[in-house]
């Protein structure tokens, strides 16, 4: 308790004012941080992609950088040894932030569908398919239950196992019924 209070009379008796440029960038990186964090995509126009120089990283390293070199000429470091400090922390903590949003970024899913993905897949009608008009697929792609619209030449009723046999939009196909195979007799 004592160090806290010595290090609070240091920073009040004129740290503050030498350490002031210090707080003030640790306050400006940290408000970039959350605010990339937060509105993801606001600041693309500033941003250099996921890299070391993106926005993220560069946040991360400012607001590090800032308030290590406060604390540190708080606890009565010379300007210059605290900036050397509060730069070792925050290459310390961009490097942290570039490694995590790396690791984030791959971890996202990559299960998107394309049309050529789809052509030929087996599915259910879930909604029977009019004659005219739209009902419902749903098939399992990438360990996933995909649903999408569904036209038909013919009415298809409710539980009948489909073909895709065209995308007509990101969301809508044209399919047809899957021949059903009849069992082979045993053989003596």
């Amino acid at each position: 308790m004592d160090g806290i209070m010595n290090w609070l009379d240091r920073l009040i008796d004129g740290s503050l004012l030498a350490g002031g440029v210090f707080l003030l960038i640790g306050i400006i990186g940290a408000v970039l941080l959350l605010l990339s964090l937060v509105l993801d995509g606001i600041f693309d126009a500033f941003d250099f992609g996921d890299g070391p120089l993106s926005l993220t990283t560069i946040s991360a390293f400012t607001a590090i950088f800032g308030f290590t070199a406060f604390a540190s000429v708080g606890a009565g470091m010379a300007t210059p040894v605290a900036a050397v400090v509060g730069a070792l922390a925050g290459l310390v903590g961009g490097l942290a932030a570039w490694w995590l949003t790396r690791l984030i970024r791959g971890a996202e899913s990559t299960t998107a569908l394309s049309g050529d993905d789809l052509v030929g897949s087996i599915g259910s009608v879930v909604l029977a398919i009019p004659a005219t008009g739209l009902g419902e697929v749903a098939l399992t792609r990438h360990g996933e239950r995909v649903s999408l619209s569904a036209s038909a030449d013919a009415p298809i009723p409710r539980g009948t196992a489909v073909r895709i046999v065209q995308i007509v939009t990101s969301t809508s196909v044209r399919v047809e019924p899957v021949p059903e195979t009849s069992p082979t007799a045993p053989t003596t």
